[in-house]
């Protein structure tokens, strides 16, 4: 997009880095019960997990930034040669409108289609119903949900404590050892992890397919804001890491929510996942963190299962939409 456009009666420009505190904002006006952190949001800007190309605009009004209009694809297509890109819509609830919310789309969308992306994917809460019909009239349609969980820690502190001592047992009989990242000094350790990492999302159901992150943006990933090594908790089978699961402390505002829990195929069914998520709760109750959230693909059952298991509530669903780009 040019440096200078529009969209409806919008305004648009390329967003900088010091744009991040306005679509966390914008995002946290759209979402008050979970909020988005500005310092977070910006390192994730900063640093993309996997190093794919974003394009970002702020729309404004009478001279006032009121929204957002973003999208991001692979660098390189050969790596997704189905050709999805990522486009994001928010409008401040006070200046939205049927026709804003189409014009950004539609702003969006002919980026993505002038970077070669032939379908494109964005993502509404399920109670979003502007964003959703907007969706709706560009030729968008629901494709799958992403399930949201919130567990509250003072009310079930004493379950965790138990399972958490239960699951430490089951790791000692079978080997494995249960450890933070800073404790473990294996220094091949952050390749294992990624790796491992890697082989975990590829199995996390999808349908614009998983894109692997390079080891230099996995490894910066660790280093946001939010995490700290001596939160991440690992799993290790001799010289193997199995497993992962880590929680993510907003600095500014919002709730510790989990940024990501997964394991090696071959350890899967063993509790690992359980014992890992169990060490993150415990360390936040002990942090003083009150209750903590979640959330997971609604077709990934065995997730669902153990969120269900551990007394995670649901707390919404995010509704993916997706559609066919013109092609040139």
């Amino acid at each position: 997009m040019t440096p200078a456009a529009t969209a409806a009666d919008l305004a648009l420009r390329p967003a900088t880095l010091d744009d991040a505190e306005l679509a966390a904002d914008l995002v946290t006006e759209a979402r008050p019960r979970d909020p988005t952190d500005p310092v977070l949001l910006r390192y994730h800007w900063e640093h993309p997990w996997d190093d794919s190309v974003w394009v970002r605009l702020i729309a404004s009004l009478g001279g006032r930034d009121v929204g957002l209009c973003a999208l991001n694809h692979p660098r390189d297509w050969a790596r997704m040669p189905e050709r999805y890109a990522r486009l994001q819509v928010e409008l401040l609830a006070s200046r939205r409108s049927p026709e804003r919310l189409d014009a950004l789309f539609a702003a969006a969308e002919a980026d993505a289609a002038s970077a070669g992306a032939l379908r494109a994917s964005t993502w509404a809460w399920e109670d979003d119903a502007a964003k959703i019909a907007a969706a709706y009239a560009r030729g968008f349609r629901e494709e799958r949900r992403e399930r949201f969980w919130e567990l509250d820690l003072r009310e079930r502190r004493e379950e965790l404590e138990r399972m958490s001592d239960a699951s430490r047992r089951r790791m000692r009989e079978q080997g494995i050892a249960v450890l933070t990242l800073d404790r473990d000094g294996d220094p091949d350790r952050y390749r294992k992890l990624w790796a491992m990492s890697n082989e975990a999302q590829d199995d996390v159901p999808t349908t614009v397919p998983h894109t692997t992150p390079p080891l230099e943006s996995f490894v910066t990933s660790l280093r946001s804001p939010g995490l700290r090594e001596d939160r991440i908790w690992i799993a290790r089978a001799g010289e193997e890491v199995v497993g992962v699961s880590m929680l993510e402390y907003p600095p500014v505002r919002g709730v510790v929510q989990t940024d990501w829990t997964g394991t090696a195929r071959r350890i899967r069914g063993r509790g690992v996942a359980r014992a890992l998520k169990c060490e993150t709760l415990v360390q936040a109750i002990a942090l003083g963190v009150d209750r903590v959230r979640t959330d997971n693909d609604s077709r990934n059952a065995p997730i669902l299962h153990l969120n269900e298991t551990m007394g995670y509530r649901p707390a919404g669903e995010m509704v993916q939409l997706l559609k066919e780009l013109a092609r040139s």
